[in-house]
């Protein structure tokens, strides 16, 4: 068995992900009017979402037994720079406005209303080495923009996302596979 040592260390670290490097591109049902190329331009911080698989407990003989159970997937957040004219949070509330609308009480076919999210996690170098796609992402929170007098600063607000499930695909360089 090899030695650990500083040098195998090294030999072997080639160096991690960095979480400045990534791209995120939102998508928004085709009801809602936006610029998406333009929104690329506008996120801030993102994040990997959660996975787990959750527990079952069963009884054997008066002692708890766990056996794994089903996939449970954490809310996403995206934080965004809010633009010059306040597109982006515009286009969010008009989307959760087509899930409710709250002056007709009116709800949406659920198809209709839910788009996917992705993002790619890069290299050094800009390449893709894995994407993720969030299925079915609705925006369940847009955050508030905090106002200070004394902050020059721009402003930036968040989106909750809940959506049905997450993949991961693993990427080589030069190959962009597509979600199917």
């Amino acid at each position: 068995m090899p030695r650990f040592n500083i040098d195998s260390f090294r030999a072997q670290f080639q160096g991690g992900a960095r979480a400045y490097l990534f791209y995120m591109k939102p998508g928004f049902p085709a009801s809602v009017p936006i610029d998406v190329e333009k929104t690329v331009y506008l996120v801030r911080s993102t994040t990997v979402p959660d996975q787990s698989i959750d527990e079952i407990p069963l009884n054997w003989q008066g002692h708890e037994y766990k056996i794994p159970g089903k996939y449970t997937y954490t809310d996403w957040t995206c934080t965004f720079y809010l633009d010059i004219d306040a597109k982006v949070q515009e286009a969010y509330y008009n989307w959760q406005r087509q899930i409710h609308d709250p002056t007709t009480n009116i709800y949406a076919d659920v198809p209709s209303i839910l788009a996917d999210q992705s993002m790619e996690l890069l290299s050094y170098t800009g390449d893709p080495i894995a994407r993720y796609k969030l299925v079915g992402a609705w925006p369940k929170m847009i955050g508030q923009i905090s106002l200070d007098y004394m902050n020059n600063e721009v402003a930036t607000f968040d989106v909750t996302f809940a959506y049905v499930y997450h993949v991961m695909d693993k990427i080589k360089y030069g190959n962009t596979p597509t979600f199917g």
